[in-house]
């Protein structure tokens, strides 16, 4: 075999490992619609774990965005680029029209390994989230919190991170440079993103409960309680079902079939 014969064959063999999709046999076959957050490492509290889970929804309800956090002892064995991306592509995050996915994974330090983590963007976000923000983001924003130990790290460093990835994926804020101060009116734009997910859908919520009770004639109470049995019964339908392909905005429950590519960065402490 000639030395170009044999470097052609090594580069597809090459070309060939990268284009593989890892199987990642050690994690469920799709996603849960409405659940993004997963700890099987089991670093986060039920609060944090609850409250990163309700900011992303927010943000999956009024954008055409996702955003999985998902913590893992191993990484199922693979590189942290492996299997975030493989996260990515086996749920399919994000939407299949936009591609606009982000999976945050962890995997925490131990006495055995260092920590590790990547976040993998979807190809309709790298031009929002550079692969030098991805970097920056890691470096300035959740490695510093690792390092620094003590209760709820992880949960600071994960929270640092998702409060500049929804405004940066949805356009809110250009241009950050994450751990140089936000400056007013970006402070400004953020606190208004955080906002606007938190805020609009409790008053549509509120005025829902109002046209409720006037309509039937009962308390503001009771109406509320009626209209979550209503929709929780409502969600347990959907999710019979589900597939994971469906797509659409905030429907899919951040599960539409989005793609991934190489965009990202990593890290490791």
């Amino acid at each position: 075999m000639t030395r170009l014969a044999s470097t052609l064959f090594v580069l597809i063999l090459g070309s060939g490992g990268l284009l593989g999709q890892a199987p990642l046999e050690c994690l469920p076959d799709q996603g849960t619609p409405g659940v993004f957050v997963y700890d099987f490492a089991d670093i986060l509290s039920p609060q944090d774990e609850a409250g990163f889970n309700q900011s992303i929804r927010a943000l999956n309800d009024t954008t055409p965005n996702s955003i999985v956090v998902i913590t893992h002892p191993d990484f199922c064995g693979e590189e942290p680029f492996e299997f975030a991306t493989g996260v990515g592509e086996k749920w399919g995050v994000g939407d299949a029209q936009f591609d606009n996915g982000i999976v945050l994974a962890l995997s925490p330090k131990s006495v055995e390994r260092r920590g590790q983590v990547f976040i993998a963007v979807g190809y309709g976000l790298e031009g929002a989230i550079p692969d030098v923000t991805a970097n920056r983001i890691i470096d300035l924003e959740m490695i510093p919190e690792f390092k620094a130990g003590g209760a709820g790290a992880y949960a600071r460093g994960i929270r640092n991170a998702l409060a500049v990835l929804g405004p940066l994926a949805s356009g809110e804020i250009q241009g950050y440079e994450p751990g140089a101060p936000l400056g007013a009116m970006n402070m400004i734009v953020v606190l208004l993103f955080f906002g606007f997910v938190f805020l609009v859908p409790l008053i549509i919520m509120a005025g829902g409960v109002r046209r409720y009770a006037g309509n039937n004639n009962v308390g503001s109470l009771v109406a509320l309680m009626l209209l979550a049995n209503h929709s929780a019964n409502r969600s347990r339908g959907s999710f019979g079902n589900f597939s994971s392909g469906s797509g659409g905005f905030g429907g899919s429950g951040g599960f539409g079939g989005g793609s991934f590519g190489g965009g990202g960065a990593g890290g490791s402490w």
